[in-house]
């Protein structure tokens, strides 16, 4: 059998705790917040990588040292914890292999380098894989009534057989370090530890296919005097870091879309929402507006509201907006339709219990704080505080409403707080990867190869002659 060059290994560990699994979560909470970091180190430096591969065809050995030593890491929490339950071994905070540990994760010396042009297709490549992993795992929800994969249905399983029993079925543990070992096949192709595309099949059981546990030589570890503190502290400001200045970035580039969508009067306009309704007019309601002064008196054109209604039909229409208790007398007893929710630009309505009539001339009632009459109706209105209600109805009042509604607020120029925003946001994301490189570079020449000895090049040996 063709020998796959990532090892993932496991031994069965016997007796387990009958209890010790409802628990185990509770006692990984460290090793969960230990890895949230050392992941997002990875996938900062898994871009480094493909960078480097793709300019240079070299993959950092810093870099791929530290990814080795998460996927161990990882390996050997998931082992422990909720991927396998395989050992009552709490599982040590390092990432280098540790060669009496149950679970294992090695890579062969002589994995061949990445071709230059694996980085812009290797995550393609692994889209099957991909799909069936994540189909094992149960993050795939077949039926609503049944949102569970193999790994949860095994894993309950197993729990339940070991609580009763004190046994833990060798079967089941099988199939998940075989289902593991895909996994962590996967990831590293994706993170390029190895060029080889993984083989599609679940090589199940501690040892891999092609040879037992013992068939790698554990190299030996090289000695390091310098302590890994300021790597660490690195790391952890690096991704503390990365959040905000993704949000920061994120902030800005919102700010400058919205500032490109400005008109001159300073308006942003929605897209058009279309509404219909047998009865004789459709509200929106319960719309609360507090503290609009500590805007509109701080900030310059800032604050207008701008609707307008248009007909499909021609047939004219009216739009207003007006205290909601107003409304509330004016149209109680009368069939409306209001506006609950949007999804995805379509309303859905909730139907006001009354009549279906025509209500009394809407443009003749005097409590509308602004409004607007006509095929194309627009009104404008300056936001106070206040609770209110938008009425949309047909301009004599009769039932059978349809009209195109859009809405616009009056905001302030946004372009140079979205730009400061974006600089500043890149010019953290550039920090915070610069530490992450940083921290992770410096964790994994710690737990790098030993260089090879350097010493005196050979002497070619003389060639013997016969004498005569």
């Amino acid at each position: 059998m063709n020998r796959y060059p990532v090892r993932v290994e496991a031994r069965h560990d016997e007796p387990l705790s009958r209890w010790l699994w409802l628990v185990k979560w509770i006692l990984l909470v460290p090793h969960y917040l230990a890895l949230l970091v050392l992941a997002t180190g990875s996938v900062v430096l898994t871009l480094v990588a493909y960078l480097a591969v793709l300019f240079t065809g070299h993959y950092p050995a810093p870099i791929r040292a530290y990814n080795l030593g998460v996927l161990r890491w990882s390996w050997r929490v998931g082992y422990y914890g909720y991927q396998v339950l395989g050992t009552d071994r709490y599982p040590p905070f390092t990432l280098a292999d540790v060669p009496d540990h149950p679970a294992r994760m090695r890579l062969d010396d002589g994995a061949d380098p990445p071709p230059r042009w694996l980085p812009l297709v290797a995550w393609l490549f692994a889209i099957p894989h991909i799909l069936i992993v994540v189909a094992l795992n149960g993050s795939v929800t077949w039926t609503p009534a049944a949102p569970i994969g193999v790994v949860s249905a095994a894993l309950l399983i197993a729990g339940i057989v070991l609580l009763f029993t004190g046994r833990f079925p060798r079967g089941l543990a099988d199939l998940l370090i075989g289902i593991a070992r895909w996994n962590l096949r996967v990831l590293t192709y994706l993170t390029l530890l190895t060029p080889r595309y993984p083989p599609f099949r679940l090589d199940q059981g501690g040892t891999e296919p092609d040879g037992g546990p013992d068939d790698l030589p554990t190299r030996a570890v090289h000695p390091h005097t310098t302590s890994t503190a300021g790597s660490v502290v690195a790391l952890v400001a690096g991704v503390l870091l990365l959040a905000p200045a993704a949000g920061i970035t994120i902030g800005g580039g919102i700010l400058l879309a919205v500032d490109g969508r400005r008109d001159s009067a300073g308006y942003v306009t929605s897209p058009a929402v279309y509404l219909a309704s047998g009865t004789s007019a459709i509200t929106a309601e319960n719309l609360t507006i507090v503290d609009a002064d500590a805007w509109t008196r701080s900030i310059a054109d800032v604050g207008g509201l701008r609707l307008s209604a248009d007909s499909p039909t021609g047939r004219p229409v009216f739009i207003g907006i007006a205290p909601q208790r107003s409304v509330d007398a004016w149209l109680s007893g009368t069939a409306h339709d209001q506006v609950t929710s949007l999804n995805e630009e379509t309303p859905n309505y909730d139907r006001a219990t009354g009549d279906v009539r025509e209500v009394t001339g809407p443009a003749t009632q005097t409590f509308w704080l602004a409004s607007a009459t006509g095929p194309d109706a627009t009104l404008e209105w300056n936001v106070v505080d206040g609770e209110y209600a938008v009425v949309v109805a047909n301009a004599d009042g009769s039932p059978g409403i349809t009209a195109g509604v859009r809405g616009a607020f009056q905001v302030p120029a946004l372009g140079a707080w979205g730009a400061g925003l974006l600089t500043v946001g890149i010019i953290l994301g550039l920090l915070a990867i610069g530490l992450i490189v940083l921290g992770g570079v410096g964790l994994g020449r710690r737990h790098s190869d030993p260089p090879p000895p350097v010493g005196p090049a050979p002497q070619p040996i003389p060639p013997v002659t016969a004498g005569v």
